[in-house]
């Protein structure tokens, strides 16, 4: 039956876990679940890995043989039985009241070893269980030896063989709209730090305006357009620094200007208003009086 024990943050610093396997630390941790009030429990790989690690694969009894000699646990017989006894574990676990005592022999009972470092019984503490106020205390046994021999490291490593082929990862290649978006993107900030002398903002809401603008100009003439709509001078897009949302707003009628090579602001505006109104009065003007000739020779007919 899984128990709820303590875990202290020194755990995760601990350099001889740091260095094994992430599963031997969740083992480790899964032993303390396992064990009664006083550390121990049945030395059972296959039913060990069942409560565990339910749901991957995994080589517990390799992993239970690793702790052993690093020292964390104590893996022993007694009476024909095999058992396991987690080191310190009451120095730094406190089990509830109502937790029912060991049924296990200690392994200081006589009983005989099955794994070589840190398996003898002057190692198991008999301390009380600290509390978790402190950080610094270890989760570990306090009192071993850890190993220090370091993993040895070739200084020249051997090159691999010629017939051997490294496969590189593919750079992920770029849609068609991917690039004709990005090239807008470009054309427009260029000609935006040219004006403006800063870079201009881009975030998720202007990604969507490049696309959307795209879509609507195409990937040939979005990018011409919208360098030039940086240039018009007209008011309207200076007082608000030529916003890229504004050209998406006025996307067609810009991409005239930029086809004609004209540029309308409040001025030409006005002027070609009244160049409008000027020509229609005087369209007017003739329409009456050509009616007027018309009347004038049916008179004399």
């Amino acid at each position: 039956m899984a128990r709820a024990r303590n875990i202290k943050p020194a755990l995760f610093t601990n350099e001889i876990l740091g260095v094994g396997h992430p599963l031997c630390t969740l083992l480790f941790q899964g032993l303390w679940l396992l064990a009664d009030r006083e550390g121990r429990l049945e030395d059972r790989p296959l039913r060990i890995k069942a409560e565990i690690f339910p749901y991957r694969e995994a080589d517990v009894d390799a992993m239970l043989h690793w702790l052993a000699h690093k020292g964390f646990i104590v893996r022993y017989t007694a009476s024909g039985k095999a058992f396991i006894e987690v080191v310190n574990f009451t120095k730094h676990q406190n089990p509830h009241k109502n937790e029912k005592e060991s049924e296990i022999p200690s392994v200081s009972e006589g009983c005989i070893t099955s794994d070589f470092l840190g398996t003898r019984s002057e190692f198991i503490g008999s301390a009380p269980a600290d509390s978790l106020s402190s950080d610094s205390d270890l989760l570990i046994p306090d009192v071993l030896i850890p190993d220090t021999h370091t993993l040895p490291v070739a200084e020249n490593p051997a090159p691999a063989p010629s017939n051997v082929q490294v496969l590189k990862p593919k750079p992920k290649q770029k849609t068609e709209s991917q690039i004709a978006n990005s090239n807008t993107w470009a054309a427009y900030a260029h000609a935006y730090g040219e004006r403006y002398g800063v870079e201009p903002v881009r975030n998720a809401k202007v990604n969507g305006q490049v696309a959307q603008l795209v879509q609507r100009l195409g990937a040939d003439e979005a990018p011409e357009v919208a360098a030039f709509y940086v240039t018009i001078n007209d008011s309207f897009f200076l007082r608000s620094s030529h916003e890229f949302g504004l050209l998406v707003a006025r996307a067609e009628g810009i991409r005239t200007q930029w086809i004609t090579g004209r540029q309308v602001n409040s001025i030409t505006a006005q002027q070609i208003e009244r160049k409008q109104a000027n020509l229609s009065a005087g369209q007017e003007a003739a329409q009456r009086i050509m009616g007027r000739a018309k009347r004038e020779a049916n008179e004399f007919l």
